[in-house]
């Protein structure tokens, strides 16, 4: 069985593939550890990217993901195979990311941002950096997540409707409205306003 890993390892280059989380996933329930070290590898960075853009803190992201990768391995026994991999991760670190929002109000830590670097104006991409973020900060918790999980992870609306458990209607109306409120909002904190 170490051999599947190995050979899933090395076939797999730039974004992991969904036959071989497949083969992973199938490996790990056969009790070889390589095989979930190796998810863990390929899908660490997309669970802790998710984290921070709806948590806006480095430290609760890495817990979340950690908290997300602990529940992974404790359930890929009952993993149904409806969905991917990836969206079924997408799903639980969501949801504990719902779950650490409702507990606590957002803060932002600037030394905890990364600053854009440009040639242009550093600054200028710096603000907007710290605008966007407080626009996304502001969004309601379900508008953030379905905006977060298509703007950013670059989901399906199917893949963010199976990760948020609501159907493809909801996505599309939650995008649409989330879409609205950044922009109006962005608007009034471009202007100077902080209604």
């Amino acid at each position: 069985m170490e051999q599947v890993v190995q050979s899933q390892s090395s076939a797999t280059s730039g974004r992991p593939g969904a036959a071989e989380d497949l083969a992973l996933v199938e490996a790990c329930a056969q009790g070889v550890p390589e095989a979930f070290k190796e998810l863990l590898s390929r899908h660490r960075r997309s669970a802790l990217t998710l984290a921070f853009q709806m948590l806006g803190d480095a430290e609760d992201a890495e817990d979340v993901a950690q908290e997300a990768f602990v529940r992974v391995f404790q359930a890929l026994p009952q993993f149904r195979r409806q969905a991917s991999f990836s969206t079924w991760l997408y799903r639980i670190v969501t949801n504990l990311c719902l779950g650490r929002r409702r507990r606590r109000r957002p803060v932002m830590e600037l030394e905890t941002m990364a600053e854009p670097v440009s040639e242009e104006n550093p600054s200028r991409q710096v603000t907007e950096g710290l605008l966007a973020r407080q626009v996304l900060d502001e969004l309601p918790a379900a508008l953030r997540a379905a905006l977060v999980l298509r703007e950013q992870e670059g989901l399906s609306y199917l893949e963010i409707a199976t990760a948020l458990g609501v159907p493809v209607g909801t996505v599309r109306s939650r995008l649409s409205k989330a879409r609205i409120a950044f922009r109006n909002r962005w608007k009034e904190l471009a202007e100077g306003g902080e209604s």
